[in-house]
This record gives structure tokens, C-alpha cells and sequence, in this order.
């Protein structure tokens, strides 16, 4: 009966993807890190990691969990969960960094379970599959990024895989519910949003719908929507040399100092750190 249940929840979990899941790759390199120079407490960055360790040892600990790094396996970073890292030897990653949601606003490790390490059932056939990987990232035409998400979906399905308890699975549908709020959040990021607005979006009296939401995504309702505003800065200073005023402008700020705090509070680094650690191209 369980190894029914398992198989019926990978097929519901391709579908998922395949059906809703929209994948943006952001960044890929091979990096041969030092301990002196690859160590760090609390980077939020907003986006999602792969790691393949080729050679060495260190360490990743995301959300207070922590992880040995070792050569040979695979290793999914969740975005945020103040994430720390560091290495214990000279260490060779072969990284990408990458945005993943559902139905395109929920953010994918809101809303599966998943596992941070794997051990790849064939190492020849995974690193010839990465190397793929690391190669379509640099490409810009369109058919070689098309290979590459797909390379991409491959390398992440296999982390979720387990069957959600029941209250995950409650977790889920209370979150598909709200949708209609979540997109709203996203396509108004740069206007006015109060809780009694995105309660009347939800058809909830406004204490319910802040209970209920801070209950399904672990923050209140205006902390997740600044949250969201620093991550489209993030995304675009990362690409680009944006000034802040524009950007506080743009995504509903008083002024840049406004952004910059909110920043800095958000993701522990301040946008001109934050830039220089896109600059270094940091695992």
C-alpha cells in the first residue's frame, strides 16, 4: 500500500510541475572555493541553489539544519532560511542559481516538501547532465534554454519525493485557496496593500484572513509583501545597475534609505553588499 501511495504521489508531483511549475535560471558557474574566502551566517538571497560537490568538504545549514558537504552528492538550497555556509578544505561546486514557483506566484518550496541532499544513483550520467546544464545557462537562444529547464526539473524532482503528512497536504490546499491573494500581492507590488484589502480579496473578516494566512505561509500578511518587494530588488540588482531611488519608487517605498533598511532587515546584507556578492559571483 505505501509503495502505491509513493508512486501515485511522484506521478501527482510530475504533474504538478509540469502543469504549473515555471522555472527562471539565474546564474551557473564551477567555482574552487577556499575556507578563507567561501564563509557566511545569514544569507537570505531569494533565490534557490544546486550544488554538485565535485571534491573537497564544508558545510551548508539552511534553516538551522546543517549539512556536510561531500564530494559526489547533490544538494537543493531552499531560497531565504537564513542560510549558512562555509568550507572546511578546498572545495570545487558546480552551482546554479535559480527561481521556481507554482501557478506563478507561489513560491515552490512554500508549497512541497523536499530534501536538501541526494546521493545520485550514477555520477557519470549526473555530471555529464550538470556540464549540459552549465553550458545551456550561458546560451541565449531560446531552443538551448529550453534544454536547460528541463535539464533542471530533472536534477530537482528527485528531492521531492516522500509523501506529505497530512497536515502538509492541509498546508497546501489552504495556500492554493489563497491564490487569488498571492496574485494580487505580486502584480500590485508597486502600490498601496493593507490587510483589510487583501482580506476583501480573499472574502475573509480581516483578523480571520491575517490568522489564517500568517498560519499557512509562517509570516504575517505585510511582512510577506515586503518580503517580496525586497526580492524583485534583489532580482534586479542583481541584474543590473538600478539606482535605489528608482527602485523605492517602483516597488512602494517612501525613499531609498526606506528600501535600504528594509533591505538590510530582510536579507541581512545592505543592497551595495548584496551587489558586490553578485559581482564575486558567489555559490
Amino acid at each position: 500500500m505505501a509503495k502505491r501511495w509513493n508512486n501515485m504521489y511522484k506521478t501527482w508531483i510530475m504533474d504538478e510541475f509540469l502543469s504549473h511549475v515555471e522555472v527562471q535560471m539565474l546564474e551557473s558557474r564551477i567555482s574552487n572555493l577556499t575556507p578563507s574566502y567561501w564563509r557566511k551566517e545569514g544569507d537570505n538571497r531569494p533565490y534557490a541553489r544546486i550544488y554538485y560537490v565535485k571534491s573537497g568538504a564544508g558545510f551548508i545549514r539552511p534553516y538551522g539544519r546543517e549539512y556536510p558537504l561531500r564530494p559526489g552528492r547533490l544538494y537543493l538550497v531552499p531560497p531565504r532560511g537564513d542560510f549558512a555556509y562555509g568550507c572546511t578544505s578546498n572545495l570545487q561546486i558546480w552551482w546554479m542559481h535559480f527561481a521556481a514557483t507554482l501557478f506563478g506566484c507561489i513560491d515552490l518550496f512554500d508549497y512541497l516538501p523536499h530534501h536538501v541532499e541526494r546521493k545520485p544513483d550514477n555520477v557519470a550520467v549526473l555530471e555529464k547532465r550538470m556540464l549540459r546544464l552549465l553550458e545551456m545557462a550561458r546560451s541565449q537562444h531560446a531552443a538551448d534554454q529550453i534544454e536547460g529547464t528541463g535539464i533542471l526539473l530533472q536534477l530537482v524532482a528527485p528531492f521531492f519525493n516522500d509523501p506529505p503528512p497530512t497536515i502538509q497536504r492541509e498546508l497546501q490546499e489552504g495556500r492554493r485557496r489563497l491564490l487569488p491573494v498571492l496574485k494580487h500581492i505580486d502584480e500590485n507590488l508597486g502600490r498601496v496593500i493593507s490587510v483589510p484589502g487583501l482580506a476583501r480579496v480573499a472574502c475573509y473578516e480581516k483578523s480571520h484572513f491575517s490568522t489564517l494566512f500568517t498560519r499557512l505561509f509562517g509570516v504575517p500578511p505585510m511582512r510577506y509583501v515586503n518580503r517580496k518587494r525586497i526580492e524583485r530588488v534583489q532580482l534586479i540588482l542583481a541584474r543590473s545597475d538600478a539606482k535605489l531611488e528608482g527602485l523605492a519608487r517602483e516597488f512602494g517605498f517612501s525613499d531609498a534609505f526606506h528600501l535600504s533598511k528594509t533591505f538590510k532587515r530582510e536579507t541581512g546584507l545592505s543592497p551595495r553588499e548584496f551587489r558586490k556578492s553578485k559581482r564575486e559571483s558567489v555559490p
